[in-house]
């Protein structure tokens, strides 16, 4: 049987962790509305910026982002 203090402990724990899972999810969606925000400046800047150019330099931009990630280690 548990004792009080390790019950108590336990709790706090728990408490815990669901602080941290609650951040986390606020922080998924604050970083899918910064994603989202960034696709939007990135779509004016090419229509602003319709030339050869700017689509290389977008092409390498998303090249190095995709070889950056794949070369992450996972967790």
């Amino acid at each position: 049987m548990l004792d009080a203090e390790t019950k108590r402990d336990i709790e706090d724990l728990k408490r815990e962790l669901k602080s941290y899972e609650d951040e986390e999810a606020n922080l998924l969606k604050e970083l899918e509305t910064l994603r989202a925000r960034k696709n939007v400046v990135k779509d004016k800047l090419k229509v602003l910026s319709n030339d050869d150019k700017y689509q290389q330099d977008m092409l390498n931009m998303v090249y190095q982002q995709r070889r950056g990630a794949s070369q992450k280690p996972s967790e």
